[in-house]
């Protein structure tokens, strides 16, 4: 131990100069040291200070470039929005540009098919009129021999006709003229038994004479003449005096007291029409079966399919009527005047394709229910159909429909007819001579609903 002080001692001693000039130059460098963190903290508070002051200028900063962001930002949006309607609006108007042409020209391709077919069957005709022209030129001569002939047998028919009718007229004045004699004799026989019945209430006690003719134990015999006046006593001191020149009429016989008695049903007025007439009338007119309405309305909607070469049936929708439910339907032969009215609701169902202009059309076909189904076109179009176009209308520009609009419309038409009056009722439908009802319509995206269609029909013979 006092070895190692002793050479402790003898080691700092021989260095003891450099420890004190290392222990000078630590004080030197603690000194630039504490010298340098001086002047670190000095420039450490200035940096501080100046970013404080760069963050207090980047939170202004942050507020102004976020409200420009937020301005661009919402510029960019309406921006956007715009151009994005303005496109919707281009390709809407792209879109029904498109479809009415392309509609206009399904159209015009329908027209030319048609007008091509009325150039070939107007060229088959004039082939078939050269021939008939030349037929009727060979027969001219017959025709107006057969002319000639059918005149005279005309005026041979109008002046019997003529001859018939003066005959009737004068039966008519006879039986005028026989009537008011019947007349004038039964209003004297009534006076001339009035004053017998007041000649003999005269009497009291018995009959003396009658007329200056004095009875015999004061007995007079009234007798009849003829078998068609009867007397009779049915109670004591009474005389009846009957004629019984009327026994029936039309098969109605008389009541227990042999009296014809006109009685008038529900609705007729039987009334005395003096001197000797009855009046018979009533309130109702027309009297049935003269007259007769159907109504029919269809209980889905009634959609067009936008062809405008395909008529719609209205369709089997009536109340049963000559033994079918699609329409009216002549009973018989005679000639009836039918009026027929239509009553649609129309309504934009969808945004679809629209052609520029709408119609919606109406056609009667006036034979039976199913051969008008199987030949469903207009007469006109040399196609075999048997519709007739009767009514239609303009229900606007569906290009500027929107897609909830409605509108209510009106069709209707009136035709006369004379039908072969019969109906087998095959199932339901009518296959006797009716009037039926079609519509069409050059649109796509409209539905009818409801549709009523009423008939009116009066019988004239």
């Amino acid at each position: 131990m006092t070895g190692s002080v002793f050479g402790g001692f003898a080691l700092f001693r021989t260095y003891g100069g450099a420890f004190s000039r290392l222990a000078a130059r630590d004080i030197q460098l603690a000194q630039e040291l504490y010298n340098d963190s001086v002047s670190r903290q000095l420039k450490d508070t200035l940096l501080q200070q100046q970013d404080d002051l760069l963050n207090t200028e980047l939170a202004a900063e942050s507020v102004i470039r976020e409200d420009n962001f937020l301005s661009l930002y919402w510029a960019i949006l309406n921006e956007t929005a715009s151009r994005i309607a303005e496109e919707d609006i281009i390709n809407n108007t792209l879109t029904n540009e498109t479809a009415a042409r392309t509609a206009i020209d399904i159209f015009f391709a329908a027209e030319i098919a048609n007008l091509t077919n009325a150039v070939i069957v107007a060229e088959q005709f004039e082939v078939f009129a050269k021939a008939t022209f030349l037929s009727l030129i060979l027969n001219i001569t017959n025709l107006q021999t057969l002319l000639i002939n059918e005149i005279a047998a005309r005026l041979a028919g109008d002046a019997l006709i003529r001859e018939q009718g003066a005959l009737s007229d004068a039966a008519i004045a006879y039986l005028t003229t026989t009537l008011e004699h019947d007349i004038h004799d039964r209003m004297v026989q009534d006076v001339l038994i009035n004053e017998w019945i007041t000649a003999l209430d005269a009497i009291g006690t018995g009959i003396e004479s009658i007329n200056g003719q004095f009875a015999l134990n004061n007995n007079v015999d009234i007798v009849s003449t003829n078998f068609l006046t009867t007397i009779t006593a049915p109670t004591p001191g009474t005389l009846l005096f009957r004629n019984n020149a009327i026994l029936t009429m039309q098969g109605v016989h008389p009541d227990g007291g042999n009296s014809l008695s006109f009685l008038g049903g529900a609705g007729v007025n039987v009334v005395g029409l003096p001197p000797h007439g009855l009046h018979i009338s009533t309130p109702f007119a027309p009297i049935g079966p003269n007259y007769v309405e159907l109504t029919g309305t269809t209980g889905t909607e009634f959609s067009f399919d936008g062809n405008i070469n395909d008529w719609i049936p209205f369709g089997c929708h009536f109340p049963l009527y000559n033994g079918a439910n699609c329409g009216w339907s002549a009973t018989d032969s005679n000639t009836y005047i039918v009026q027929v009215s239509a009553a649609l609701t129309i309504c934009v169902s969808s945004v679809g394709i629209f052609p520029s202009a709408n119609h919606i059309n109406m056609a009667l076909a006036r034979t039976n229910y199913l051969y008008a189904i199987a030949h469903a076109a207009v007469s006109t179009e040399n196609i075999g159909g048997v519709l007739d176009a009767v009514d239609g209308s303009f229900i606007g520009t569906a290009e500027a429909v929107a897609s909830h609009y409605c509108m209510d419309l009106g069709l209707s038409a009136t035709t006369i007819v004379q039908g072969a009056g019969q109906n087998d009722n095959n199932g339901g439908y009518s296959t006797g001579y009716g009037v039926f009802v079609f519509f069409q319509g050059t649109i796509q995206g409209v539905n009818a609903q409801p549709v009523t269609v009423t008939y009116r029909v009066t019988k004239v013979t």
